[in-house]
């Protein structure tokens, strides 16, 4: 009797919660819907590059367009479209960064690792990670903050992973001399002693203001104004390092292999760990290029290696991708990379930082990863290139106008 009178509770309580819908949740609109739809397509086909939450909903009789987006010309074009369809369409739509931002539209990672996620959540996928030191836009404010990183990735972190900037104290930032932690881990101290207090961890890929020179120290500032001594022998002053490094195939397998072993992390992209693509990010920051965020984004990137005849055109460093091809009206869909090894081998993130054989009759055959190679770029020749920045070439990293 008892489960009988739930399920007749339960029962009305859905009725009555569909009649008391709000009226925003039904759109008699389908043609403006589609509207909506086809200009997403055109501006925003992928949410990881920009902000394009729009609807329609219905307000005392009449079309409201509502939401956000990070193009003003998709604003335009959208509401273009609209009112030579429905001229009393009412436009509720804010460009990013919006009014919950105020003045404060940049900002400075303030912690070694990051995370940032697809949602205003710690429940939402993860996205990214960003490194101390790295500079972001910050589009919006919904309990969480809504950035964009300077490979233009768009996710969610928590404001206390960041410090909020105006455009003159950022490029303060931007332009300051700055050193980077070259080692894989380490700290800053808050004397310099290592065996003093503790400010920080830090990874490799941290960026901080250089305040001084102090014997075996550098003494640094975080971008909230922290002050902290890192060892000289785990860090470089950032142009002495950038000026030292060399993209060849040599050095692209002797830093993806120093990172072998490091655990797979979904959403990874630093030395605590990393997934596919955050690890041929890792390798490729730690020779001042920024790479694109996810593989199949990567993918679009480089020059394209043919591998229409097997592995021969292959060479060290160069970029595998992995998934399924084009067929039977599907489209290419990418969900792995790596680095090709050379001798048929290649090393990626999966479970771990490891070596893998496209040779069945080796003790390392990977089967479903050979079977699934389907594209290959180069990134040597390449840099300054759609999607490859060098870091000092990256329009975030440059002073803003």
């Amino acid at each position: 009797m008892r489960i009988n009178n739930i399920t007749k509770l339960f029962a009305v309580a859905l009725i009555l919660l569909s009649a008391c819908q709000n009226k925003e949740e039904n759109t008699p609109y389908p043609e403006l819907d589609a509207l909506v739809d086809s200009v997403r397509m055109k501006y925003v086909p992928d949410r990881r590059d920009n902000v394009y939450d729009i609807k329609i909903v219905e307000n005392e009789g009449k079309p409201v367009i509502k939401g956000v987006t990070s193009l003003e010309e998709a604003k335009a074009d959208l509401l273009e479209q609209i009112r030579k369809s429905n001229p009393a369409a009412i436009d509720s739509i804010s460009v990013l960064p919006d009014e919950t931002v105020g003045e404060k539209t940049y900002g400075v990672i303030n912690v070694s690792v990051a995370d940032a996620r697809m949602g205003a959540s710690y429940a939402a996928e993860m996205g990214t990670q960003l490194l101390l030191g790295a500079p972001i836009q910050v589009l919006q404010h919904d309990d969480w903050w809504r950035i964009k990183s300077a490979e233009g990735y768009v996710a969610w972190t928590t404001g206390g992973s960041f410090v909020r900037m105006t455009k003159d104290d950022f490029n303060k930032w931007i332009t300051a001399k700055k050193i980077i932690f070259t080692d894989d881990y380490g700290f800053g101290y808050e004397n310099p002693d290592e065996k003093k207090q503790r400010v920080s961890d830090l990874a490799f890929g941290n960026m901080l203001k250089l305040e001084a020179d102090n014997g075996r120290f550098y003494k640094v500032s975080y971008p909230d104004g922290r002050i902290a001594y890192i060892l000289k022998s785990q860090s470089k002053p950032y142009e002495e390092w950038l000026t030292s490094v060399r993209l060849t195939e040599e050095s692209i397998l002797e830093k993806a292999l120093s990172l072998k072993g490091i655990p797979y992390t979904w959403g990874g992209t630093s030395v605590k760990g990393m997934d596919c693509s955050g690890f041929t990010k890792t390798v490729m920051l730690m020779h001042g290029i920024i790479l694109m965020r996810d593989a199949s984004q990567q993918v679009k990137t480089g020059i394209p290696v043919d591998i229409s005849n097997g592995y021969e055109n292959l060479r060290p460093g160069d970029l595998m991708f992995f998934g399924k091809k084009a067929q039977d009206g599907k489209k290419e869909r990418i969900r792995h990379v790596a680095f090709y090894k050379g001798d048929k081998e290649f090393i990626h993130a999966s479970g771990y930082i490891r070596i893998n054989s496209l040779d069945s009759t080796k003790a390392n055959y990977d089967e479903l990863n050979t079977r699934e190679f389907v594209r290959a770029s180069r990134v040597i020749g390449a840099v300054d290139t759609k999607g490859i920045w060098s870091i000092n070439n990256s329009p975030l990293y440059k002073e803003q106008r």
